[in-house]
């Protein structure tokens, strides 16, 4: 009784070991003040395909710099920090209506001005398109956000002016 618990065991250690995540690149976002990168990345489970988490890769000069798990179910809650400027949320990802299997639609708050705290928001969803979840925004697949800054002068930049979606 013993060898056959054992066995099982193992064998339950062996499948849970090879239980594979794929990754997917959502959406490469850029800027049109700097150079940086910036992908944002979902992991799926390969048997259920349902969406485990999601990263944010950023890039300089080409070489990854860093990897970020980012708080998924807080998408749900507060959202989802992309970028932050000293104790300002710069773009914010939120939802009320995610789910890890269907996905959903994401909110993506941005300050369009630093001076005011003006925001402005975007719409796009996420869904899957036959075996890889994908961007739509009006129907068709974004898989580039190109972020337009907000510039006054004498002072710089002061938010996102515009997300151009590809």
């Amino acid at each position: 009784m013993k060898k056959i618990l054992l066995v099982l065991l193992c064998g339950s250690f062996f499948v849970a070991g090879n239980i594979q995540a794929k990754e997917e690149i959502l959406a490469v976002i850029t800027n049109d003040e700097n150079h940086d990168v910036m992908n944002l990345v979902a992991s799926s489970d390969d048997v259920t395909q349902s969406l485990k988490s999601f990263y944010k890769d950023d890039y300089a000069n080409g070489q990854k710099t860093e990897r970020e798990l980012l708080p998924t179910k807080e998408l749900l809650k507060e959202g989802v920090i992309l970028d932050k400027r000293g104790d300002r949320t710069v773009i914010n990802l939120k939802s009320d209506n995610f789910d890890f299997e269907q996905g959903g639609t994401i909110t993506i708050d941005t300050l369009y001005n630093g001076v005011t705290g003006e925001r402005k928001q975007y719409e796009i969803e996420i869904a899957k398109d036959g075996n890889n979840w994908k961007l739509f925004n009006k129907d068709n697949i974004v898989s580039k956000l190109h972020i337009e800054v907000n510039k006054k002068a004498f002072i710089g930049t002061i938010g996102v002016k515009n997300i151009r979606m590809d």
